[in-house]
């Protein structure tokens, strides 16, 4: 059976307050556990109406393999970017303001005008052409559930994905004469070559990640905005950083994105 309004409430309430305490939780109580996508989903929009926070775009979870074979995934989740974590690179994030990070290569798309919901999907044209600038970005990925990885995958989504920061380099307006299947993608941590990737990582094509959270977006009822940054899941597999650590993306054809965790003191 769903959950009931009460246990997505708890639920929600257990992971806002834990983003408020900079903490992680060991695991949702397993009375108020989302069971299925429905579920999380229910208490990641639960999450959001309690945060209040301004939404900046969307990004998606699990478009690459080896993320879902890591999630018990065989398809992408979504999940809301939050103005407050979009940052433009280079970035300086303290470490005491997330909990445990993890970092992934992804592309973002920088959105010129509106997917509004309709009844008809989106194709690849309908969405490229409201694309104005595809950037390299590092997604900062930091869990309020412990151990995340190790976690049931609905407790991930519910979680609002695990979102942390998204760090975007400067858009290419070009991008339509790159073939982004094709872009390479090596990330680097205090000047050494620690994860390579490529675009195809990534659903196949990014730009087909792009229009799957343009349906899913769609099908929701809200669509996408005009002036939404959206990343679209990682072409590298995932990496951990602490404080003390300066972590660059290049992307072949893109550009970089960059950033260091410090500790605040």
């Amino acid at each position: 059976m769903p959950l009931t309004p009460e246990q997505v409430n708890y639920s929600a309430e257990l992971l806002a307050e834990a983003r408020h305490r900079v903490a992680t939780i060991p695991a949702l109580p397993a009375a108020c556990r989302p069971a299925d996508l429905a579920d999380a989903y229910a208490i990641c929009d639960r999450l959001d109406e309690i945060l209040g926070w301004e939404v900046a775009g969307w990004y998606l979870g699990a478009t690459n393999v080896e993320i879902q074979r890591l999630l018990g995934l065989d398809g992408p989740y979504m999940a809301r970017l939050y103005a407050r974590l979009a940052i433009a690179s280079p970035a300086r994030l303290d470490a005491s303001a997330y909990p445990p990070m993890v970092l992934e290569c992804e592309f973002a798309f920088r959105l010129g005008r509106d997917l509004p919901a309709r009844d008809t999907p989106y194709d690849r044209a309908d969405v490229a052409a409201a694309i104005t600038t595809v950037h390299p970005s590092i997604e900062v990925v930091a869990g309020h559930i412990a151990d995340w990885t190790e976690q049931d995958v609905w407790s991930v989504i519910a979680d609002n994905g695990t979102d942390g920061a998204l760090v975007y380099g400067e858009g290419v307006t070009d991008w339509r004469t790159i073939d982004l299947r094709g872009v390479d993608v090596v990330l680097r941590v205090n000047g050494e070559i620690v994860r390579k990737g490529r675009g195809e990582a990534v659903l196949g094509d990014p730009l087909d990640a792009m229009v799957w959270l343009a349906n899913a977006r769609r099908a929701a009822g809200d669509g996408l905005r005009a002036g939404m940054i959206c990343n679209t899941g990682t072409a590298t597999s995932i990496c951990p950083v602490a404080a003390g650590d300066r972590a660059e993306a290049t992307f072949s054809s893109l550009g970089s994105t960059a950033l260091t965790v410090v500790l605040e003191p």
